[in-house]
């Protein structure tokens, strides 16, 4: 048996079909629609706030903890577990709720419009993807760092397809303030941003390599400070902003998009950009927040 496995050789067209067979690549909601994510991606939701950032995590989560259908009501969703890092310590847990009930209720209304039948229990099809999120809450890196190091253990049952992150700059300042302290056991490690980030992406990758997943992390940048950043590596972006985080996450990051809150409004909505860096795209898209969560606009 064991032989047998060890002369079998496979070629890459071989090794993807199978790869892609369990984790097919998965095509997002506006905004992220433009460039579907493969397993071990880890995209980047970058802009200065407000720019819709928890939002789009908010949107993308009810997609996915969605089911696909169920007794005969098409929901659209994915039916994957996801797990949120609240690192702003700001989630709204009741915005959570109304996106997710009111997509459940918009599918059920055109089921009974096309069969009236048929009852659908909305309250059993909310638990149900409830469920599916996983939360938890870290107040600075050091809850994070343990958080990361013992989630490998946690996700054995769960499942997990994707991990959200939202602000993953969140604690830089108070990193970088414990890089000032002295320094009372030289033996040691010096705590800073340099030395928390590294361990930070140590722990993403067995994750991601383990259990398939694909990261989703927002970052919030200044909106005063602007750069040639942007343009460098998006060939011609008109505004960039500065970028603070240390090169083992910016080298890290496989996929990049910066969402901005534009000055104009559709109706009495405000409306938003997103631009894909990485890859760079030359389209942009607009968008605004609705009751029942994000929607793109021609």
């Amino acid at each position: 048996m064991a032989k047998t496995w060890i002369d079998t050789d496979e070629t890459a067209k071989q090794m993807l079909t199978r790869v892609l067979k369990d984790r097919p690549l998965l095509h997002l909601p506006p905004p992220l629609h433009r460039v579907p994510l493969g397993v071990n991606t880890i995209l980047e939701i970058t802009g200065p706030s407000p720019s819709a950032k928890t939002e789009i995590l908010l949107h993308v989560a009810v997609n996915c903890i969605l089911p696909k259908n169920q007794n005969g009501v098409q929901y659209g969703g994915l039916e994957h577990t996801i797990l949120f890092f609240d690192l702003d310590c700001r989630f709204d847990i009741h915005r959570l709720s109304q996106i997710l009930k009111l997509r459940i209720t918009e599918a059920g209304t055109m089921h009974k419009a096309k069969d009236s039948q048929t009852e659908c229990d909305e309250s059993d099809v909310f638990k149900e993807c409830m469920r599916r999120f996983l939360y938890t809450r870290c107040y600075d890196s050091f809850e994070f760092l343990p958080a990361l190091k013992v989630l490998g253990y946690k996700l054995m049952s769960n499942g997990v397809y994707i991990l959200m992150i939202d602000n993953i700059g969140a604690f830089q300042s108070i990193d970088r303030g414990f890089s000032s302290l002295p320094q009372q056991n030289p033996s040691r490690k010096k705590i800073g941003v340099q030395t928390v980030f590294e361990t930070v992406v140590q722990e993403l990758k067995k994750l991601v390599g383990l259990h398939s997943m694909i990261v989703l992390a927002t970052k919030t940048v200044s909106n005063q400070v602007k750069s040639s950043y942007s343009n460098r590596v998006s060939g011609g972006l008109k505004s960039g902003y500065r970028e603070f985080m240390p090169l083992t996450w910016q080298s890290f990051v496989t996929r990049r998009i910066v969402v901005r809150r534009l000055e104009r409004k559709f109706g009495d909505r405000v409306s938003y950009s997103a631009e894909w860096l990485l890859p760079a795209l030359s389209v942009s898209d607009e968008f605004v927040v609705c009751d029942s969560g994000i929607k793109g606009l021609l």
